[in-house]
């Protein structure tokens, strides 16, 4: 009487491929996921330099000499959104109007930088704004 316990070599290969399908689905979808929130550190820190862009102009008339810095020592506040994945900067700011641009820390090829514009309009510089904003 032969009572072996185990597992054969098959039956391990077989775990093993099922194992490989499933990382192989789920590490892209994680990947994309991991992103999407980065994107949201973004365009949380966009809208409030908008807001404090918008405060600047009520106490001085003009957007021009509106800034940002690393120490957050700018008139606007800090370059860095809260989370540290992006480098915000003011690309434009003259006395009507201004342009902001967040920079990713790391390589985003679905959206690259996300712009915004003192008219609210939305940008990217490589995907579309439905799927980046």
């Amino acid at each position: 009487m032969n009572n072996n316990k185990g597992f054969t070599l098959v039956e391990l290969m077989i775990v093993i491929a099922i194992i490989g399908i499933l990382a192989a689905v789920a590490y892209p979808a994680y990947t994309s996921s991991v992103k999407k929130a980065n994107r949201a550190d973004a365009i949380d820190s966009l809208l409030t330099l908008a807001s404090r862009m918008e405060e600047y102009y009520m106490n001085n008339d003009t957007y021009a000499g509106a800034t940002i810095n690393a120490a957050g020592t700018g008139t606007v506040g800090s370059n860095k959104t809260s989370d540290d994945l992006y480098t915000l900067s003011i690309t434009s700011a003259t006395a009507y109007a201004y342009s902001l641009t967040a920079t990713p820390k790391t390589t985003d090829s679905e959206c690259g930088n996300l712009t915004m514009n003192s008219l609210g309009q939305k940008g990217t510089s490589i995907g579309t704004v439905d799927a980046c904003w």
